[in-house]
């Protein structure tokens, strides 16, 4: 057989389908896996894990085709393996092995011989600051510990692209923040690619590239953070203490656009007139000096002036709602159909 080459893609997923017995899990799923750091998010159910396993090669698929930097994972699953580390959410310690003797086992799984699979163990549990704990029984050892020793076995025989299941579950806010860090450093600095599974938004939305949203089995939406998360028309987000209302006033009748970032409740009207952020759609340089000018004039204090970005939380709530109504549209398309 004529090994395949490797090409640049990390992974492309095209139209594909698989079924338990009667029930689809991924419905004609169709994606693009580039350079980076790529957030797949989506409610339980949605197919996540199914999907995962489709790119290691690890279901049979009823229709459409999965590579992985061209490789098909059906027909090279041990080349695709050795070019994907993957930690998965469910604990997959081996019961009597130490931790550096587990990534050391999964070094010399990745082809690496003995001496330099340990060599290489130690390595990468010292960046990830597994201190004298890699001696312990990995069975022994906590929640935070277990998944350094898991993410160092994934790591230690440096593939191209790393696929994490929920790789943050159980840690605390420091471990959280350093794990978040190493991804980022792999990424950035070593040229990995990097699939994170994971319900936590704000962590898709500090270090990710882009953010694959799937729901019901199919892909709802996809594009970089920058794309979802930045408005259509351009705004710039001022946050201030001080009569916020009055600032509106003076800034609309200047001919500026802006509107506050959230409209108050009637109950909270009064404590919201005298802070809070607005949004602003500042045209020419002009319109900048009016906005500090009118700050100024009612002795406005400013906190902060950035570009103005959606939370990714509300990004994934409306394509959540727009696939509820699209799948009940098109069921009711069906019953219509099937009508005599």
């Amino acid at each position: 057989m004529i090994e395949a080459t490797l090409v640049d893609e990390p992974v492309r997923v095209t139209g594909i389908v698989k079924r338990y017995g009667r029930r689809t899990v991924l419905d004609r799923v169709s994606l693009v896996v580039r350079p980076g750091i790529t957030g797949l998010v989506g409610p339980n159910g949605a197919g996540k894990s199914t999907l995962v396993k489709s790119i290691l090669g690890l279901v049979r698929l009823a229709e459409g085709s999965v590579r992985v930097f061209g490789l098909d994972p059906r027909q090279e699953p041990r080349r695709v393996r050795q070019l994907v580390g993957v930690v998965p959410e469910d604990e997959c310690s081996i019961p009597g092995l130490s931790g550096v003797e587990m990534v050391s086992y999964a070094a010399r799984l990745g082809g690496l011989p003995g001496t330099e699979a340990l060599r290489r163990a130690h390595e990468v549990l010292d960046w990830c600051d597994a201190g004298q704990e890699r001696y312990r029984p990995v069975e022994t050892l906590s929640v935070g510990m277990k998944q350094k020793v898991s993410f160092a076995a994934a790591i230690v025989h440096d593939p191209r692209m790393m696929i994490l299941d929920e790789p943050t579950n159980g840690l605390d806010p420091i471990e959280r923040r350093a794990m978040l860090g190493r991804l980022t450093t792999l990424a950035r600095d070593h040229g990995k690619t990097i699939l994170v599974s994971t319900h936590v938004l704000p962590d898709v939305q500090s270090i990710c590239d882009a953010v694959i949203v799937l729901a019901g089995g199919r892909v709802r939406l996809a594009g970089t953070i920058h794309e979802l998360t930045h408005p259509p028309v351009p705004e710039e987000r001022l946050e201030v203490d001080g009569p916020v209302d009055a600032l509106l006033s003076r800034l609309s009748a200047r001919g500026i656009a802006a509107r506050r970032e959230q409209e108050p409740s009637a109950a909270n009207r009064a404590g919201a007139a005298g802070s809070g952020a607005i949004l602003l759609q500042l045209s020419t340089p002009d319109d900048l000096r009016g906005v500090w000018q009118e700050a100024a004039n009612l002795q406005i204090r400013v906190r902060s002036l950035e570009p103005a970005r959606r939370l990714l939380e509300d990004v994934f709530i409306e394509a959540l709602e727009a696939a509820a109504a699209a799948d009940k549209a098109e069921r009711g398309r069906e019953v219509a159909d099937a009508a005599p």
